[in-house]
């Protein structure tokens, strides 16, 4: 359950190192992850339907998918980054999609 947000931390952290980053930036990546895992928790749990939980995570994750790697944050790491970083954002952005 923790693993998610610390990944989301991790790509506002990286950013924040090399550039200066709005925290929206931030705030996007948490409010992502709280619609993903929430509702998909909530399905698992048996409080909602199963499958209105899965859809709505599904939703935070695309939206997560969005922002990194067409939002903000994607724009940052593509137009501030060093070539080393621009590496691990790429990398860590396909570990969250596939």
């Amino acid at each position: 359950l923790l693993t998610v947000p610390l990944l989301m931390i991790e790509f506002y952290l990286i950013l924040a190192a090399i550039a200066t980053v709005s925290g929206g930036i931030f705030w996007r990546l948490l409010v992502g992850t709280l619609v993903m895992l929430v509702p998909g928790y909530m399905g698992e749990a048996g409080m909602i339907n199963s499958t209105v939980g899965f859809v709505i995570g599904m939703l935070g994750w695309a939206y997560i998918l969005y922002e990194i790697f067409a939002g903000e944050a994607s724009k940052v790491a593509a137009s501030q980054a060093p070539a080393a970083v621009q590496k691990s954002y790429t990398l860590m952005k396909w570990t969250v999609s596939v």
